[in-house]
C-alpha cells in the first residue's frame, strides 16, 4: 500500500473514531508499528493531527477543517521543495493565484508561515481558502463554484468566470502534464477552461508540478509553452527534457 493511501485511512479513520493506534493500525493495514509511527509523525509535522503515546488524536486547538487529502502526499517532499522555491518568486505585496493543484496546498502552508510578505492570494482551492483564511498578512479572495475533486476545489464556469474579474502579478498552477511541443495538458475541460482564465488573469504564470508531469500527454490543451513565464520542478527531471527545453527558450528551474 503506498504511503497516500495510508495517511487517506489514517485521517479518515480519525475523524470517525477521534483517536487512532498505532497498533490497531498495523493490524489493519498490514504494515510495521514503525511505519505507522512514521506515518503519524509525517500528519503531525503538516499539523493534521496531534502525535501521542501509542497513536494519535485530532487537533483540539480551535474550529479545524479536514479534507481528503487525494494525491497531496504523494511526492510530498517534491513538492514542498518545489513550494519552497516558488515562494522565492513571490515579492512583498504581489497579488497571486494559487489553483487547485496539490503543489498549491504546500506553497500556501509556506505563504502561512511567512509573515514577513504581505500578499493578495486569488484561490479556488477550499484547502488554500482554509489554510490562509485567518492569516493576518494574506488578503484573501475565493473563486467560487461548484465543488469538486480532493481535496475540494471549484471548478466550472462561475469560477471561470470569478477569474476573468482579477488581474494579477503572478499565478502558481499545478497541470495534469507537461508536453514541451503540445504545451500544458488537462485530463477535462472543467480543469482545462479554468486554467485558461487564470493564466490570462495573471502578468507571469509559473508552472509548479513534480517531475512526473513530464511526457504526459492528455486530451486537451490548456496553453502552449509560450505563455509560461517558468516551470518549477523537482531534480528528477531528465536531461533529455532538460536539453529540449533550454534549445526551445523554456525556463524549467529545478529543485
Amino acid at each position: 500500500m503506498k504511503q497516500s493511501e495510508r495517511l487517506e485511512i489514517i485521517i479518515d479513520t480519525l475523524q470517525r473514531e477521534g483517536k487512532v493506534k498505532v497498533s490497531d493500525l498495523s493490524l489493519r493495514l498490514g504494515c510495521s508499528e514503525v511505519t505507522i509511527r512514521n506515518d503519524i509523525r509525517k500528519l503531525d509535522d503538516q499539523g493534521v493531527l496531534k502525535k501521542t503515546y501509542g497513536g494519535a488524536v485530532q487537533k483540539q486547538d480551535g474550529l479545524s477543517v479536514s479534507f481528503m487529502p487525494g494525491e497531496f502526499f504523494l511526492n510530498g517532499e517534491e513538492k514542498n521543495r518545489i513550494a519552497l522555491k516558488a515562494y522565492e518568486y513571490i515579492d512583498n505585496r504581489d497579488s497571486i493565484i494559487i489553483d487547485d493543484s496539490t503543489t498549491g496546498c504546500y506553497l500556501a502552508k509556506i505563504i502561512h508561515e511567512h509573515p514577513e510578505k504581505n500578499l493578495i492570494v486569488v484561490t479556488n482551492s477550499l484547502f488554500v481558502a482554509a489554510e490562509l483564511s485567518q492569516t493576518k498578512h494574506v488578503d484573501l479572495f475565493v473563486a467560487g463554484g461548484h465543488t469538486l475533486g480532493t481535496p475540494p476545489s471549484t471548478l466550472d464556469n462561475f469560477t471561470v468566470s470569478a477569474f476573468q474579474n482579477f488581474n494579477v502579478n503572478k499565478a502558481f498552477v499545478g497541470v495534469n502534464g507537461i508536453n514541451l511541443n503540445a504545451g500544458l495538458t488537462s485530463i477535462g475541460t472543467p480543469q482545462m477552461e479554468t486554467k485558461r482564465a487564470i493564466i490570462q488573469s495573471a502578468g507571469q504564470t509559473f508552472v509548479i508540478a513534480d517531475s512526473t508531469k513530464f511526457g504526459s500527454s492528455n486530451l486537451f490543451t490548456v496553453c502552449s509553452m509560450d505563455q509560461i513565464h517558468a516551470v518549477i520542478t523537482d531534480s528528477k527531471v531528465s536531461k533529455e527534457i532538460l536539453s529540449t527545453a533550454h534549445k526551445n527558450n523554456i525556463s524549467i528551474i529545478t529543485v
